[in-house]
């Protein structure tokens, strides 16, 4: 049995509230469906510098001042409008300031946002709300993958909220419990991350099963 833990450094207090019970279930997936080990995994733990998005050099600080403590830290930054911006100014300067590290990073970039993801399942959101609207009401689209063409998740999301009377955020604990991984399996963003989780989990050394 091995102990696998691991770290989230995110841009906000609302991501906060969704990604650490999302990621946490598919990092359990991951382990269970794509590697020969017996993992025991605890909970995420989130690394918050302050209120706001920290810079890269801040994220290091914050890395370093729990320097041992996790095997995986993931990074989580929304794609936004431009992908080479993303890489300009975050990806690339954080990969060459992490170096060598033992922790291993790994980027989390939902496309746009990290509230696209949850419009990708009109059941969870449904079951999570408890209403019994149709996907185009929820701005579900038809296709998973297509949650990465909205220019602005959080404006249905602010619909949904108007219509209900409560912030939808008030229900991240929630839906991170609910969101199918299936479902999210079928949007880019996320089997990128899932991709990135499982090289990252191949070179702490452990043994991915055969295809």
């Amino acid at each position: 049995m091995r102990y696998l833990t691991s770290a989230l450094v995110t841009e906000g207090n609302t991501d906060d509230r969704l990604l650490p019970g999302l990621l946490g279930r598919a990092l359990d997936d991951i382990c269970a469906t794509d590697f020969n080990e017996s993992v025991e995994i605890p909970e995420i733990v989130v690394l918050r510098h302050h209120s706001g998005p920290p810079s890269v050099q801040q994220i290091i600080d914050t890395v370093e001042k729990n320097e041992g403590l996790f095997s995986l830290v993931f990074v989580h930054r929304d794609h936004g409008a431009s992908r080479d911006r993303l890489e300009r100014e975050w990806i690339g300067p954080l990969s060459l300031k992490w170096g060598s590290r033992a922790e291993r990073l790994v980027m989390v970039v939902p496309v746009r946002e990290t509230e696209a993801w949850v419009l990708a399942d009109g059941n969870a959101l449904r079951r999570a709300l408890g209403v019994t609207w149709q996907d185009a009401d929820l701005g579900v689209p038809r296709r998973p993958r297509d949650v990465e063409k909205i220019p602005d998740p959080k404006v249905p999301l602010n619909q949904i909220g108007v219509r209900i009377g409560r912030p939808v955020e008030n229900y991240f604990e929630r839906l991170s419990e609910l969101v199918s991984l299936t479902v999210l399996r079928r949007v880019p963003s996320f089997m990128a991350w899932r991709e990135r989780t499982m090289d990252a989990l191949s070179e702490l050394g452990y043994r991915r099963k055969l295809d």
